[in-house]
């Protein structure tokens, strides 16, 4: 028994077949991941002498698993390690493998190594603005740098700062929205021109500022191809449309109403995106977690709809629609708001002040 293919570690999409050559007999495999058996099976080599082990990337990825979302920097769930054993007779071939989570086949253009410096999302170019929530991603050991180009009292400065310092090798959430690099760089958010994101020079990501301001803003927060937390803000219309759906009975030979389930559909449009974004919206439409962001936190919904469809023409402005709904089965929802007497000062006035 020979290896022709048993890579010890890869992109879960892309990890493909283990391949062993030149077996004459059965071969026994066996897959432990944190020292409980996953897999225990046999392989008969085919009339070439080989024998394929498939979908190890797939079945690593099932037992992932990924932290709740949080505003705060914070380290999430670690890459997916199998031991994979391989008998034939008396010979044994043993491996750790590490799977590092991946939804898009990149078609053998990112591998590992790249993977581990770059940031951990399908956009390298992003727009941004006051009152965004933005998050990115990387794997560490390492430190995050920022470079800062920001308004100047004659011309426009930079400034580079260390972010943030990963001590381990584990995947790191990092927020990185506007009104913290502007703290950061010691200026109003309004100063700030853009900010790039790395751990090498060679592989950043760009958030450049919008200064205007969208009355429509929606920030949802979604895990990506790479199981990283990151957001898209839609900037364009929203509408809500109810529908009830009713259960009847016969009582005293008269209907009555015996239940009502309301959904809540929410349609909402991105406004125009950058040809780039339309990668990221992908992830989000095609993410198994996702929440909506407001000022209560985290609201868990789910996608009913879309249209998607993507032309072609590069003059065209990319514009798209979804409908989600919240998660809870409670849909009802509102934010109380007392009434109260108007007056010229609040409660803390000093009633006995003359």
């Amino acid at each position: 028994m020979i290896e022709n293919r048993f890579p010890v570690s890869g992109l879960s999409a892309e990890y493909g077949d283990i391949i062993m050559d030149t077996v004459t007999g059965s071969v026994a495999v066996s897959v432990m991941h944190v020292g409980n058996l996953l897999l225990s099976e046999v392989y008969t080599p085919d009339t070439d002498g080989k024998i394929y082990i498939h979908e190890l990337g797939t079945l690593a990825m099932l037992l992932k698993t990924n932290n709740d979302f949080l505003l705060t920097n914070g380290v999430e769930s670690n890459s997916v390690v199998f031991s994979v054993s391989l008998t034939e007779g008396v010979q044994v071939i043993t491996k750790d493998v590490t799977f590092y989570q991946s939804i898009v086949d990149f078609s053998g253009s990112l591998d590992v190594t790249t993977l581990r410096i770059i940031p951990l999302s399908r956009m390298t170019k992003k727009i941004t603005g006051p009152g965004r929530t933005e998050f990115v991603s990387f794997y560490g050991p390492g430190t995050v740098k920022v470079y800062i180009a920001k308004k100047g009292i004659d011309q426009d400065v930079s400034v580079t700062l260390d972010l943030l310092v990963m001590d381990v090798a584990s995947m790191y959430r990092i927020n990185v929205s506007p009104a913290m690099i502007a703290t950061m760089a010691g200026c109003p958010v309004s100063d700030l021109i853009y900010y790039n994101l790395y751990t090498s020079t060679d592989c950043m990501i760009r958030f450049t500022m919008d200064q205007r301001n969208y009355p429509q803003k929606r920030t949802f927060v979604f895990r990506n191809c790479f199981g990283a937390q990151e957001s898209f803000t839609c900037i364009g219309d929203e509408e809500s449309s109810r529908k009830w759906e009713r259960t009847f009975g016969v009582q005293n030979n008269s209907q009555i109403q015996i239940s009502r389930d309301l959904v809540n559909s929410i349609s909402v449009n991105t406004g125009y995106v950058a040809a780039q974004a339309v990668e990221a919206l992908e992830d989000l439409l095609n993410s198994d977690q996702l929440a909506i962001l407001d000022a209560k936190g985290f609201q868990p919904i789910v996608i009913l709809e879309e249209d998607f469809t993507n032309g072609s023409r590069r003059d065209e402005l990319h514009s798209f629609n979804f409908t989600y709904r919240y998660a809870s089965n409670n849909q009802f929802r509102t934010t109380y708001a007392a009434f109260k007497k108007p007056r010229v000062f609040d409660a803390t006035f000093d009633e006995t002040f003359n």
